[in-house]
């Protein structure tokens, strides 16, 4: 077994992990703000409480940005078909646009930054799955006993 295909799960178990910490960072952050007491003393406290949240979530989307360069270098070391390494890429390509929606300004348009986030999530989960590489080996059919 190649070394660089476990890496590549790996690295791609650590991007869902962070996955679910971007969700989780961004739900603490909105739910901060939402939970504040209508008055300006408490709503200004929960934006402030809540820039933490948004601060961890911007800090480890740029931490992915890494990891799946990580996972495009594996793939080419695993000689993974062309087709993983390019969809591979187009997960960072995915990125880069979800960085792009974030700060547009237009709330229309940034409103698209969730939905690009689950369409990362769903291709990157397919990849992980499908490229597995601490699956057992196959019996081999017919082996005398």
């Amino acid at each position: 077994m190649n070394i660089f295909r476990k890496a590549y799960s790996v690295a791609g178990v650590v991007l869902m992990i962070q996955y679910l910490a971007q969700l989780y960072f961004v739900a603490a952050a909105i739910f901060t703000i939402f939970q504040a007491n209508d008055n300006a003393r408490d709503v200004y406290a929960a934006f402030q409480n809540a820039d933490k949240f948004a601060g961890l979530h911007r800090a480890n989307g740029d931490l992915m940005a890494l990891t799946i360069l990580v996972m495009v270098g594996c793939s080419f070391g695993a000689r993974y078909p062309w087709r993983t390494t390019i969809l591979t890429a187009v997960v960072l390509l995915l990125l880069i646009v979800q960085s792009i929606l974030a700060y547009t300004g237009i709330p229309i348009l940034s409103g698209l930054h969730g939905v690009n986030a689950l369409i990362m999530i769903g291709l990157s989960g397919y990849l992980v799955g499908r490229h597995w590489a601490f699956r057992g080996e196959p019996a081999v059919a017919g082996a005398a006993s």
